[in-house]
């Protein structure tokens, strides 16, 4: 009885059909309703010159429209307490990502306080340090697209002398009262 309730048991497993495709048991597979099919493809449009940042740590297209324009148009100046002594605001207030070009990523941080740039064979390498703003960091480029971006410890902005000494001011009085 054992003998035969082994042998119901492995025709149950054997596959009726002989598909050559098809395999015994292969239960980890991903079935064909679960599969990802949506990839999609983007590319990167040709990085330009206008693209690139200048030695000083400007883009070139930014000053060309507004030279041709006749009046530069100036950034918003900070007037939160916590942007405050920052200097001005970039223009496009969003976040970073990599295979930004240069201009890009100035356009967000502002003007780059250093900029270095060389070249490795032909590909442009640029590094810019940025210290203010909402995004310091260390930005490295390789063919005029961001590749990296390193963290920097940026000093805290110094409080005013004059909220130190009304500190000083009312600590002392408060040690008269309590002597006398």
């Amino acid at each position: 009885m054992l003998a035969a309730a082994s042998l119901c048991l492995c025709a149950c497993a054997t596959p009726e059909a002989k598909d050559p495709n098809s395999k015994l048991s292969d239960v980890f597979a991903t079935p064909d309703w679960a599969k990802f099919t949506g990839a999609r493809v983007t590319t990167l449009r040709a990085v330009t010159q206008d693209d690139l940042v200048t030695s000083d740590g400007h883009c070139a297209a930014i000053e060309v429209a507004q030279s041709t324009d006749g009046s530069a148009q100036s950034l918003p100046e900070a007037n939160s307490e916590t942007l405050a002594g920052q200097g001005p605001l970039p223009s496009v207030q969003s976040g970073i990502a990599l295979s930004m070009t240069e201009c890009q990523v100035v356009q967000r941080t502002g003007a780059p306080e250093r900029i270095d740039i060389s070249a490795e064979g032909v590909e442009r390498i640029s590094t810019m340090t940025v210290t203010r703003g909402s995004s310091p960091g260390l930005y490295r480029f390789r063919g005029g697209r961001l590749v990296s971006i390193e963290r920097i410890d940026v000093p805290a902005p110094p409080k005013p002398a004059k909220a130190r000494a009304k500190k000083q001011v009312q600590k002392s009085s408060s040690l008269r009262g309590a002597q006398q």
